[in-house]
């Protein structure tokens, strides 16, 4: 089989409609999803690439995938560079992710600032909730992930204090071991339970999220492992990582011919490593990322997984969307909108109490350099009425 071209409005998937029961209750979609047109029914499942390569480009982000839930919640797996830049062209409030971080490469986590900051000023009215391992080190976990982002964050956080709810400053860091799998989560009829797997030192998990007899396995960046096949037999959707061949690392990034099968064969996976997981898992979809995916390299991979495995796959590019029900698996491509604006919702705001604002928070200028702006009568009124309040 021949994959279609990337970025050409077609997912690049084997099977873009996967059949697991002929029930008249089977769920119509559009070709293409669009993002706020279309509710999930109660027991469904949404999965979004917001990113899926290395290093970030404009077509591709690093790792990161959304996934929403038929009873409203929405997980966020790895924040990596440019994966917030999708995430807010989805019309997702900020308010809904919980975030589940694999491991600390940087380009697994380098958008994690984004996401905190945008949520302050975007209706985020409570404690942004990060999963994380621990590591080798005291100093290698999500609780010093987080606190280097809040010392990251200090002068930003003191700027905005007192003009956003105070409530969007804070951030909960859940720090679990990962030397065994253990269920980390269980809210709302979701489960998700993290296992160790091998990835240059210790310190890396994957994912696996159930819900109404759905379920979802998404593997980080790892070497293959029996770790990922127990965790994942029979799964609705595998997301698994595969490198693409050491060659196309030393033709278009300049990477020694070592450097590359170091970091594609001893770190990573291979296409042909991937196709024995999938194998030894026989998931609904098995589903590769964090390839470099342009023109001509798409085949190689799909070439190199049909040498060990011949069932449903699908090479992910950012906004991938597949939709797992009782009845079906669906894969899509989505109508982007770029310039679409970040939500809100006024409901969960009505619910929080309102945005509370206290500019007897604010911390203002030097009067000297206050004395340097050009004043203007309205604004000039507006900061008397910040000033009456306790506000500089």
């Amino acid at each position: 089989m021949q994959f279609p071209q990337p970025y050409s409005g077609v997912p690049m998937t084997t099977h873009p409609v996967i059949v697991k029961s002929n029930s008249a209750q089977a769920k119509t979609y559009p070709s293409r999803y669009v993002a706020g047109a279309e509710t999930l029914d109660r027991a469904e499942l949404r999965v979004i690439a917001l990113g899926t390569g290395y290093p970030a480009r404009r077509a591709q982000g690093c790792a990161g995938f959304l996934v929403e839930v038929g009873n409203g919640d929405a997980f966020i797996f790895d924040a990596g560079a440019g994966t917030n830049a999708a995430f807010n062209t989805l019309r997702v409030p900020y308010w809904k992710p919980k975030f589940f971080i694999t491991h600390y490469h940087l380009d697994h986590i380098g958008d994690l600032p984004a996401y905190y900051d945008f949520g302050q000023s975007n209706g985020r009215l409570e404690p942004m909730r990060v999963f994380g391992p621990d590591g080798l080190t005291e100093d290698e976990n999500i609780e010093s992930v987080v606190a280097a982002l809040k010392q990251f964050a200090r002068w930003h956080d003191h700027s905005k204090l007192g003009n956003l709810d105070p409530r969007g400053f804070d951030i909960e860091p859940h720090r679990f071991t990962a030397d065994a799998p253990q269920l980390i989560y269980n809210e709302g009829g979701v489960t998700i339970t993290s296992f160790p797997v091998p990835h240059g030192i210790y310190g890396a998990v994957g994912y696996r999220l159930d819900y109404a007899g759905l379920s979802i396995v998404y593997a980080g960046d790892c070497e293959p492992s029996t770790l990922t096949v127990e965790q994942a037999q029979d799964v609705d959707l595998l997301i698994h990582e595969m490198f693409n061949p050491p060659q196309t690392y030393v033709d278009f990034m300049g990477w020694t011919e070592l450097q590359a099968k170091i970091v594609a064969w001893t770190k990573h996976t291979s296409p042909e490593a991937a196709a024995k997981v999938f194998a030894a898992t026989k998931p609904g979809l098995a589903m590769g990322y964090h390839a470099i995916v342009a023109p001509g390299t798409p085949q190689s991979l799909l070439d190199g997984v049909r040498t060990g495995y011949d069932g449903p796959f699908a090479l992910a590019q950012d906004y991938t969307v597949v939709n797992i029900t009782p009845e079906q698996i669906v894969t899509r491509a989505t109508d982007i909108v770029p310039w679409d604006f970040i939500v809100t919702d006024a409901e969960y705001v009505q619910r929080m109490g309102g945005v509370r604002t206290d500019p007897s928070l604010m911390t203002g200028l030097p009067d000297w350099l206050e004395n340097t702006t050009i004043p203007v009568t309205e604004i000039e009124a507006f900061k008397q009425q910040l000033a009456d309040m306790g506000g500089r």
